[in-house]
């Protein structure tokens, strides 16, 4: 049987960006790829380049000061070699994003009606009566209440969520081949938080849509990625099963990162350890592992040289030099039987497990 081609593959893509005070390396050579159906979570501090990743993939990084090298493979086909024109055919309709702020994303002068049917007529060329019916019953899917009376109402006639599912049905309509959602639930409470997660989890398996996640939150990706991707200083440290990273993972920051969640298991005496220092400037070049400063398993060759991928297990790899040393000494550190069980079940109650170790900005 032919093994299924990634639906994207991203190698050694880097964006840089030209300011007054040098080229800034915002995504250093970043490689991971997305198989179609899956979910892929991707995590790190503020700053480490996730979003900027996925904004290159879009073709939205702004020229000339930035700069994009490397290759976005879409299907076989690699995006920094298509034209603006067709581009913008592709977005919106084969890859759709959710953005960030639910709050800020729509229009505020333009009814969400016409925000909904805009691309519906110029991706699908729906006339404005198709559109609308569509736009519509997507609106009652993703659980907007009496959406035929709200369709025609503006941005602000909206709470939070409700925002937020006009956004997640705004990016769904054209039903894409690829979503990706950053900080999904960002400036939603817990209540509601855990209904956008289960809607995204629903509407993904409708559609069978390739998703990337990106987020702050690891009890999020814990309940909705098949996969990670751990990013620091716009580098790939560790690509791992969700499962598999959550029990044992094979970097110093991973192992940081899960330090700094609270654990139920522990009791309300065991104290989070947070990840001492703070992320490099991304300005200046950094000729070794970046995280080696606040990494209590550094060596001398970890400023020196960029540790090269080590494979740990099937699509595990991991960019340290200790990588299976850190994979040993942490077996029993943070395996649970029901480690991943337990942070989902957290999710659907609706608490929200934003790491301690480091700054959500």
């Amino acid at each position: 049987m032919e093994e299924a081609s990634p639906l994207l593959e991203l190698r050694d893509l880097k964006t840089h960006f030209k300011t007054d005070d040098g080229i800034v390396r915002a995504v250093d050579g970043v490689s991971y790829s997305l198989m179609p159906g899956e979910s892929l979570g991707v995590v790190g501090e503020s700053g480490s380049g996730k979003s900027v990743t996925q904004i290159s993939v879009l073709g939205l990084i702004p020229k000339p000061q930035g700069i994009v090298t490397g290759e976005i493979l879409f299907k076989g086909e690699n995006l920094l070699k298509r034209t603006d024109a067709e581009l913008r055919a592709i977005r919106g309709n084969q890859i759709s994003m959710i953005w960030q702020d639910p709050m800020t994303s729509l229009n505020p002068f333009l009814k969400v009606s016409r925000q909904l049917t805009e691309p519906l007529q110029i991706h699908q060329g729906l006339n404005k009566a198709d559109a609308r019916a569509k736009a519509i019953k997507m609106l009652e899917k993703v659980g907007i209440p009496g959406p035929a009376e709200r369709f025609d109402q503006y941005p602000h006639q909206f709470s939070g969520g409700m925002r937020q599912r006009v956004m997640i049905a705004m990016a769904l309509l054209c039903e894409p081949q690829l979503l990706i959602a950053d900080e999904p639930t960002t400036a939603l409470d817990v209540t509601i938080q855990a209904q956008i997660l289960e809607l995204m989890k629903g509407l993904r398996e409708d559609f069978g849509t390739g998703m990337i996640l990106i987020t702050h939150d690891l009890g999020v990706v814990a309940g909705m990625a098949d996969r990670i991707v751990v990013m620091y200083a716009g580098r790939v440290v560790e690509e791992a099963q969700s499962k598999d990273l959550f029990e044992r993972p094979a970097h110093p920051y991973t192992v940081g990162l899960l330090k700094s969640v609270p654990r139920l298991d522990r009791g309300r005496a065991d104290k989070l350890i947070p990840i001492e220092g703070r992320p490099p400037d991304v300005s200046k070049p950094i000729a070794g592992c970046a995280f080696a400063a606040r990494c209590p398993w550094a060596e001398d060759r970890c400023t020196k040289s960029w540790p090269e991928a080590v494979e740990i297990g099937p699509r595990r790899r991991v960019h340290c030099f200790r990588a299976h040393e850190v994979y040993g000494a942490e077996l029993g550190t943070h395996a649970t039987a029901s480690k991943v069980e337990e942070i989902e079940a957290r999710v659907r109650k609706g608490e929200k497990l934003e790491s301690r170790g480091e700054p959500n900005e």
